[in-house]
C-alpha cells in the first residue's frame, strides 16, 4: 500500500456502546420498518424492493420491510471496499483500520476573513479548493465545498465534479447530486478516467453521499441516483440527518434507532436493485436548539450521535462515513474546538470516514482559513491515535544503555530516524513569544490565509491527458444540451 494510506492508520476501536444496546437499536430499528414503514418517493425502489418480499402500499409509497427481507438483503452489503484516487497512490482501503477525512459540501457562501464578511460561493471556489485539497497533507477526499452560483442551477453539480477531477488527483465525493441523470453523467465522467464503466464497478474513482429524509422518508430523485450509483458499483455514502426533537425524537436512543430504520431501508433499496452494491453506514445526525429549534451542529448530543452512528454502522460489518458540521458561523476557536472533539471521539470508536471540514455555520459556509485550520487539528487527532508499536527497535533498549545516565539523545541515529515520524502541524504556532514576535505577531487565521494563498500559488496538481480532457468536456456539454 502506499505510503498515503498509512498516514491514516489508526489503533484498534474503543466502545461507548454496549454490545447488547447496539442489538436493542438494531431490533427496534427493524420493528419501525416493519410495522411503521418507510415512504419511499422512488417507482424504481419500490419496484425492486416488492419484487424482494417487502410489502408496498401502491398508494401512499409507504413500503413495510418484513425482517426476513431485510437479513436476505442486507448480507449482500460488501464488508470492506476501496475508495479509489485518479492516481493509485491516493486509494484509500476502507477496511475497518484508518480514519479518513473529507472536506465539507454544499456551502453557499465564502467567507472573507479581511472584511469579515460573506460572499456568494463560485465555480472558481471549488477549483481553489480542489487544488488546496489535493496538497493538504492529512485530507483524504475532495467532495466539491460549494453551490456554483454563477453558472445555471442544472449545472452546478456536474462543473462542479468537473473541476474536482481536473484539479486534484484524490477521490472525489459528490454530494449534491438531486437526481438520476446528474448521476448518470458523472458515472460516464468517472468512467472515462478509470478507462470505461465496467472498470470503475471495480476501481471506485468516486462515491456518492445520498440523504434520508426524516422522518422515515426517502426522496424521489435522489433515492433514483442511488439506483444508478448502485447499478454501476459507485459506493453511496447512506446519510440521515435527523435532528433531535424536530425530525428525529428527543433522545439518543430513539433518534439512533431512527436514523438505523432509514440506512437500511436505502441500502435494502440499493440490494434489491443490485446485489452487492457497494455502500457506506452514514450519519450527519444533531439535536434542535431547545431555545429557537435550529439545528444545533457542535452540540454534546451531535458529537456523541456521530460516534454512536459509527459503531452502529460497524455493528453491521459496513464501511462507515459519519460525520458532524461545526455550529460555529466564523472561523476561530469555537469552530477549532467543535471539530477537534468531534475527530476524537470518531476516531476513537473506529469512525472510518469523516465529513468533512473546511465549512461553518451549519455547512453552509466555506472558510479557506478553517480548511487549513481543519486539516491540522485532523493531523493532532490521527496522530494521536496511532497504535503504539512495540518492538525491538522502538522499546530501544540498546540506546537507553549507551546514552546512560545523564546522556543526551540527541546526536543518535535513532533519533534522527524517528523524529521525522514525529507530527508537525502547519498553521499552529510552536515559536515561543519572542519568535513569534519576529514573525511579525500573526494570528492563526492570518497564517491560515497566507498558507492558503501559498498553496494557489505555488502548488501545481497533476493535469489529465488530452484524450481525457477532451472526454470531460463532450461529456459536460452534452448533459448541457
Amino acid at each position: 500500500m502506499s505510503s498515503f494510506e498509512q498516514r491514516f492508520k489508526v489503533r484498534a476501536p474503543t466502545n461507548i456502546l454496549k454490545r447488547e444496546d447496539k442489538q436493542k437499536i438494531h431490533e427496534n430499528a427493524l420493528e419501525v420498518m416493519e410495522r411503521t414503514g418507510i415512504k419511499i418517493h422512488s417507482s424504481v425502489a419500490r419496484h425492486e424492493l416488492k419484487r424482494a418480499g417487502a410489502v408496498v402500499d401502491a398508494k401512499s409509497g409507504v413500503v413495510r420491510f418484513p425482517k426476513e427481507v431485510v437479513h436476505s438483503l442486507v448480507k449482500s452489503v460488501p464488508h470492506k471496499i476501496m475508495l479509489a484516487g485518479r492516481e493509485k497512490e491516493f486509494d484509500l482501503p476502507v477496511d475497518g483500520t484508518h480514519h479518513y477525512y473529507t472536506t465539507d459540501g454544499c456551502g453557499i457562501a465564502v467567507w472573507d476573513e479581511k472584511t469579515k464578511t460573506r460572499r456568494p460561493s463560485v465555480l472558481e471556489d471549488i477549483r481553489k479548493t480542489a487544488v488546496i485539497a489535493d496538497w493538504l497533507p492529512y485530507l483524504s477526499i475532495y467532495e466539491p465545498m460549494v453551490v456554483a452560483h454563477d453558472v445555471p442551477a442544472h449545472m452546478h453539480v456536474i462543473l462542479g465534479m468537473k473541476e474536482a477531477i481536473e484539479n486534484t488527483s484524490k477521490h472525489i465525493l459528490s454530494e449534491s447530486t438531486t437526481n438520476s441523470e446528474e448521476a448518470r453523467t458523472q458515472v460516464k465522467m468517472a468512467a472515462e478516467i478509470v478507462g470505461s464503466a465496467e472498470q470503475l464497478r471495480k476501481r471506485h474513482y468516486i462515491s456518492a453521499m445520498v440523504c434520508t429524509i426524516s422522518p422515515l422518508t426517502l426522496d424521489g430523485p435522489a433515492t433514483d441516483a442511488a439506483m444508478v450509483w448502485s447499478h454501476n458499483h459507485v459506493p453511496v455514502h447512506i446519510t440521515g440527518m435527523g435532528q433531535m426533537g424536530l425530525t428525529g425524537p428527543a433522545t439518543l436512543a430513539g433518534d439512533l434507532v431512527q436514523n438505523h430504520a432509514e440506512t437500511l431501508a436505502l441500502a435494502c433499496a440499493m440490494q434489491a436493485h443490485e446485489r452487492g452494491a457497494p455502500l457506506l453506514y452514514g450519519s450527519v445526525l444533531s439535536n434542535m436548539d431547545p431555545r429557537t429549534g435550529a439545528v444545533n451542529f457542535g452540540s454534546p448530543e451531535s458529537i456523541i450521535l456521530a460516534a454512536a452512528s459509527a459503531e452502529m454502522g460497524r455493528f453491521m460489518d459496513w464501511p462507515v462515513s459519519c460525520g458532524v458540521e461545526p455550529g460555529a458561523v466564523v472561523p476561530g476557536p469555537q469552530a477549532s474546538i467543535e471539530n477537534a472533539i468531534c475527530a476524537t471521539l470518531c476516531a476513537m470508536v473506529g469512525s472510518e470516514i469523516m465529513n468533512g471540514i473546511g465549512l461553518l455555520d451549519d455547512s453552509t459556509v466555506l472558510s479557506y482559513e478553517e480548511l487549513l485550520i481543519d486539516n491540522d487539528l485532523v493531523g493532532l487527532v490521527i496522530n494521536s491515535c496511532k497504535e503504539i508499536e512495540v518492538s525491538k527497535e522502538t522499546l530501544a533498549t540498546e540506546i537507553i544503555e549507551k546514552v546512560g545516565i545523564g546522556g543526551t539523545y540527541l546526536t543518535e541515529k535513532h533519533t534522527m530516524k524517528h523524529a521525522r515520524e514525529f507530527y508537525a502541524p502547519i498553521i499552529w504556532s510552536k515559536d515561543n513569544f519572542d519568535a513569534w514576535v519576529a514573525r511579525g505577531k500573526k494570528s492563526t487565521l492570518e497564517v491560515a490565509r497566507e498558507k492558503a494563498e501559498w498553496i494557489l500559488r505555488e502548488h501545481k496538481p497533476l493535469k489529465l491527458d488530452q484524450d481525457n480532457a477532451k472526454a470531460l468536456n463532450k461529456i459536460v456539454n452534452e448533459f448541457k444540451r
